[in-house]
Parts: C-alpha cells; structure tokens; sequence
C-alpha cells in the first residue's frame, strides 16, 4: 500500500503490517507446536522392548521419555515465539487505537474490533492465556508419564 501521507493511509498501512505481523506469528507458531506434538505422538511409537533397550541412555531416562521432554521444550519454545511476536502485534494494534482515539482517521476498525472480540469472552481465553494453559497441561501429562 502506498502511503501518501494522510492519516488515513497511515492508518491503513499500519493495519496491513499488523495484518501481516499475524499471519506471520500464527504460522510460525503452529509451525512449532505441529513439530512438538509430531515428536510427543512419535514416542508412543517405541515398542515396549526397544524403550527397555534404551533404559539409562541419559541420566536414566528412555528415548521415549527424551522424545516427550523434547516435544514439551519446543511446545515452549513456540510459546516464548508467539509472545513475542504477540508484544510487537499489541504495539501496532496501540498505534491504531492512538489515531482511532485522537480523531485523526473518521473510521475505528480496531476499536470496533476490540468490542466485538471482548464482548462475550472474557480476556482470560485469549490465544495467549489459551496457550498458557494449555502448556500447563502439557506439561503436568508429560512429566507425569516420564515419572511413572
């Protein structure tokens, strides 16, 4: 998009970066969280003898267990991506609600936006809060299966 220097277009420029930035973050993320569950899904794929094989391989734990402590670190590691990625799309959405508020553009796609995303849901089933909690419960199972 071309920026000719109204409001306007500056608005509609930061709108299509954001746009961009999202799409961006998403594939990246569901890039990471498809290979971590990719590894969890593989480790269930071991034979019962091939993991007592692999017994005491490193600090006692079997490649199974090695597999699912994998897949949980990179789970995380998508998580730590998304926030950032997160940070840097809430800037650009601030920027938008600063030119909304101030009057400078006649139209409030973020605001209008805003409204409709938090009016029946709470702020605490975000994408962001989702993931958290997910990754909790990701956690606990995997570190319950490695224990036992």
């Amino acid at each position: 998009m071309k920026v000719d220097g109204s409001p306007e277009s500056t608005y509609m420029a930061i709108w299509e970066i954001e746009q961009e930035h999202s799409r961006t973050r998403w594939t990246v993320t569901t890039f990471f969280l498809s290979v971590s569950f990719a590894i969890l899904g593989a480790s269930f794929q071991m034979s019962a003898t091939a993991a007592q094989v692999q017994a005491n391989s490193i600090l006692g734990l079997s490649l199974s267990d090695i597999q699912r402590i994998t897949g949980m670190l990179i789970f995380w590691f998508a998580y730590i991506l998304f926030i950032q990625f997160n940070r840097y799309a809430n800037f650009l959405r601030g920027q938008l609600r600063k030119m909304e508020k101030e009057h400078l553009v006649s139209f409030t796609i973020q605001t209008e936006a805003d409204n409709f995303m938090y009016s029946k849901i709470k702020a605490a089933f975000s994408a962001k809060w989702l993931l958290l909690y997910f990754g909790a419960l990701y956690t606990v199972i995997v570190l319950f299966m490695v224990i036992a």
